[in-house]
């Protein structure tokens, strides 16, 4: 009996042993050929930066057939704030609900927003963030991230409004939350960043 399992299993059992062996050979020589060197990452980052400070709201406009707020349109000329990374943004007291949220939310949050990185004001910049039209919420830009696949975006209209709330639209679990009735007033929220670095 031993030698009939022996026999039945054991060219089996070293089949899935010698796959397995060659997927992780085949994984290892993958990784070592995608590996970008440092001065791809320096490159690929000085790229990002470049499409930071030289928005194109007239491509994005055309894009999603909707006119961005002046307001989002000023961020990028303010090219210190929308260079930082890895930004936490206080909410004032005074725009605290009793139960410690945002006035204009009812979702449990922390008297913090968490901003990993700006996003480019270009259409590249929104192919990697969410479909907010698929979801339900209509036109807008998303215009920073918390790093984790969620995003800060604000709406778009057909025509120009002089601000705009910010939605913060997370994936898991899956929601959309007004921030507050104002980019300018989230904009003007004290703020410490981790990294400025405007080089």
């Amino acid at each position: 009996m031993q030698t009939l399992i022996v026999e039945a299993f054991g060219p089996l059992a070293g089949a899935l042993i010698l796959l397995v062996a060659i997927l992780g050979v085949r994984h290892f020589v993958h990784q070592l050929r995608s590996r970008q060197s440092p001065e791809q990452l320096q490159a690929a980052r000085d790229s990002f930066r470049n499409r930071l400070v030289h928005p194109k709201a007239a491509e994005v406009e055309q894009g999603i057939g909707a006119l961005l707020p002046q307001r989002l349109l000023a961020l990028y000329d303010d090219h210190q704030t929308v260079l930082g990374e890895q930004i936490e943004i206080r909410i004032p007291l005074a725009e605290l609900n009793d139960a410690g949220n945002p006035k204009d939310s009812d979702a449990d949050k922390d008297a913090v927003e968490w901003i990993e990185a700006f996003l480019p004001l270009d259409l590249e910049s929104q192919k990697f963030t969410v479909d907010l039209l698929a979801l339900g919420l209509g036109k807008g830009f998303c215009f920073a991230t918390d790093g984790s696949g969620n995003f800060y975006w604000t709406p778009a209209g057909e025509t120009r409004q002089p601000d705009a709330p910010v939605f913060f639209v997370c994936q898991d679990p899956q929601g959309n939350v007004q921030v507050t009735s104002s980019l300018n007033a989230f904009l003007s929220w004290p703020r410490r960043a981790a990294t400025a670095d405007l080089s």
